[in-house]
């Protein structure tokens, strides 16, 4: 903001994301912790201290998964930490929505990134992901950033609380 010397903030996206895999049993207080510190505290607090700069008619677009919805078994710390940006984001548009502020979320499915290269290595996961899903592959990162982009543009204005999966019908 100092270097365009804009006051005011039209766009937030909150889009940092770590993963877990491990069974109810594998999880341990300090995973706990660092899932919640990056899946939910990190987003509320971000939105929290950048108020007083969002334009009003401004966007928030966080970005959630689809474990939120469809948890799987080897990571249900995850899938509730994911869980909490869906609620934050009906919350935010509530209190936002007086000033014109729409918050959605976009929750990708499998998507092609570093974060699940190595279930992508895993020729017998990748099999069973492609077939569990309608378009019968892995997203990429631009099929999300097309998402993203809609929510972002002046078309979007009477969308918002809406969390829109982004999985290419992942587990229908």
């Amino acid at each position: 903001m100092q270097r365009t010397g804009t006051r005011t903030l039209d766009l937030l996206i909150n889009n940092a994301g770590n993963s877990g895999w491990g069974s109810l049993a594998d999880a341990t207080p300090d995973s706990w912790d660092t899932m919640f510190a990056v899946h939910a505290r990190a987003p509320f607090f971000i939105v929290q201290s950048a108020l007083s700069r969002i334009a009003d008619g401004g966007r928030i677009i966080n970005v959630s998964s689809g474990a939120a919805t469809r948890p799987m078994q080897a990571v249900p710390v995850y899938s509730m930490a994911k869980a909490s940006i869906n609620n934050l984001t009906h919350a935010l548009a509530m209190e936002l929505g007086p000033r014109g502020i729409t918050v959605n979320a976009v929750a990708p499915g499998w998507v092609r990134t570093d974060m699940n290269a190595a279930v992508r290595e895993n020729t017998e996961m990748t099999t069973a992901i492609e077939a569990d899903t309608a378009l019968g592959r892995f997203g990429e990162v631009t099929d999300i950033a097309s998402v993203v982009a809609f929510l972002a543009s002046d078309e979007s204005r009477w969308v918002t609380a809406q969390i829109i999966e982004a999985s290419g019908g992942y587990k229908l």
